[in-house]
């Protein structure tokens, strides 16, 4: 309880000014693996940095499919991943778990396919994802059970830059009705993904489970 009053304090001398910026405390394993969610503040972060990592996915969803002839298929799931970074942003649980969803199973099917990426960075870009589903859950908890009235305060968001603008007022804006799009659009997506994951690893368990070069061998002597 110390530790929560203690943040909590630190949190609105930053607001007032009357503290530096905060240093991260964490090792980097820890953070990228396993961040530390104590207020509504570090849940704001944990956001953006949410919104930015769907957009980046995005983006290189859209180049890679328009480079393998698919542009349709890049462009749709581009929307679908920059639609839920934008849930994400506003704390929506479903949201994160969505894209969470979405991208593990994309995850798999690489795997599955043998594709080409970085394990590494796929691996870093998945827990960053579900940093947001442990974000997003626990400030719904903390706004439906507050501990301290400082749980249901949350952060004033910038607006000075133009990154500030597109991170922190964008989301806000398409949010309230694209959601109404967004949660059809993940589910098909979904679900086509899952689909394509099963078909891509039963086809691999046939060309397993037939030898590279065998041949069909056809009688073609004269009956009897």
């Amino acid at each position: 309880m110390d530790k929560r009053i203690n943040i909590h304090l630190n949190r609105r001398m930053q607001t007032l000014g009357l503290s530096s910026q905060p240093q991260p405390t964490d090792n980097l394993f820890k953070r990228l693996f396993w961040s530390a969610i104590e207020s509504q503040y570090d849940v704001d972060l944990i956001g953006q940095q949410g919104f930015w990592v769907c957009t980046v996915v995005a983006v290189l969803s859209l180049g890679m499919m328009t480079l393998l002839h698919m542009p349709l298929t890049g462009l749709f799931t581009a929307v679908v991943f920059f639609l839920g970074g934008c849930g994400v942003r506003q704390r929506s649980v479903a949201a994160a778990g969505l894209v969470f969803a979405l991208y593990l199973t994309n995850l798999v099917g690489g795997l599955v396919l043998g594709s080409f990426g970085n394990p590494l960075i796929q691996l870093i870009v998945l827990m960053l994802l579900f940093a947001n589903v442990r974000a997003t859950v626990l400030s719904r908890r903390w706004m439906a059970q507050p501990v301290d009235t400082i749980d249901q305060e949350l952060p004033e968001r910038s607006m000075e830059t133009v990154t500030d603008k597109f991170a922190n007022g964008l989301p806000a804006l398409l949010w309230a009705k694209s959601r109404y799009a967004f949660f059809p659009l993940a589910g098909v997506l979904l679900l086509l993904s899952i689909a394509g994951v099963v078909l891509m690893e039963k086809q691999a368990l046939i060309r397993t489970a037939t030898p590279a070069g065998a041949t069909k061998t056809l009688d073609v002597g004269p009956s009897n």
